[in-house]
């Protein structure tokens, strides 16, 4: 197996609670430059790694000598940042969101398309095993008919080191991106509300006979789980299972417990943990095969537009907005 360079650009919590431990599971993989304004951060990153060098802003060393980079750093950084290393015809993994606005992306979208290299999106939950079974479901058998998605997590841990947090901005596209992953459809439009200043429900119309609730906010219960209602079936996911049959009842405890308790004696990767390492392989393989990243910018874009569609609502006392009329 062919070895790669890589680089971290920005040695936050991400870097520190995701990439770092998710890394050192790559033997074929050599993390060469660790980059941060902080030093602190940046060591706590290449002190774990053989050969990384620390650096506090990028240059044109490092693009050149990576094969690869993952970007971590705060959003409005992202795009300036991918488009540097895809001049240099380098792939690069960038966290959520792809940005905050759409500025800069169609000169993003332009510097994809006559780079060697391509983008990919740090979309993990399109990898928890669960959503993987959902997804073949209903695309074998079934349409839907009603969907919750429930995105809440305690952000102790989590509080960005260099900028303030936004739960909208933090777990929306996950939701969101979700929701085009799982029911194949872009989205229509959103409409949104806050209940507090980190609690947020939202409506989502994905066609005109499927709209999902949402609830996204930063609590001290980390929740992430998906009911849907299809024609045939029910199911649910949650970060407690890797099920999503039977939907509810005994039995489902049942088997609930009995994987927890598995997971606890084999001491076997958390289902979130393991999302991230599935993405980083991907991630991988689309760079030593040369091969376009999926999911892509397009797939960023679509997050961005329905946040900014959230927001906008959200100022408009929930009012329905199209996405088609956001730019």
């Amino acid at each position: 197996m062919n070895s790669l360079n890589v680089g971290i650009i920005g040695c936050g919590r991400a870097a520190e609670l995701i990439y770092l431990p998710a890394l050192q599971k790559f033997p074929g993989i050599n993390l060469t430059a660790a980059v941060d304004t902080i030093g602190e951060r940046r060591r706590l990153i290449s002190d774990n790694f053989k050969n990384c060098v620390q650096y506090s802003s990028i240059n044109s060393d490092i693009i050149n000598e990576v094969d690869a980079a993952i970007i971590s750093t705060p959003p409005d950084t992202h795009v300036a940042l991918s488009s540097e290393f895809l001049k240099r015809d380098k792939y690069v993994l960038v966290e959520k969101p792809l940005a905050l606005s759409m500025a800069g992306i169609k000169e993003l979208i332009d510097q994809e398309t006559s780079s060697k290299a391509s983008l990919m999106m740090g979309f993990n939950y399109r990898y928890w095993r669960p959503v993987a079974d959902l997804k073949e479901r209903l695309l074998k058998n079934s349409s839907v008919d009603f969907a919750e998605i429930v995105f809440t997590g305690d952000y102790s841990k989590w509080n960005p080191v260099s900028y303030v947090s936004d739960p909208l901005d933090d777990l929306g596209p996950h939701v969101f991106d979700l929701i085009k992953f799982i029911i194949d459809e872009e989205i229509i439009s959103v409409s949104a509300k806050s209940l507090d200043m980190k609690n947020l429900e939202l409506n989502v119309r994905v066609s005109e006979k499927i709209n999902i609730h949402c609830k996204v906010g930063h609590s001290a219960k980390t929740i992430r789980s998906l009911k849907i209602k299809s024609e045939r079936e029910n199911f649910y996911l949650t970060l407690k299972s890797a099920r999503i049959l039977p939907a509810s009842g005994n039995l489902r405890t049942l088997l609930d417990l009995d994987d927890r308790i598995k997971r606890k004696l084999l001491r076997t990767t958390s289902p979130v943990k393991e999302t991230y390492e599935t993405q980083l392989r991907n991630f991988f393989n689309f760079v030593r095969l040369n091969k376009k990243a999926n999911p892509g910018i397009k797939d960023g874009v679509s997050a961005i537009l329905a946040v900014r569609a959230a927001r906008k609502s959200i100022n408009n006392n929930g009012k329905e907005i199209f996405l088609n009329d956001i730019n």
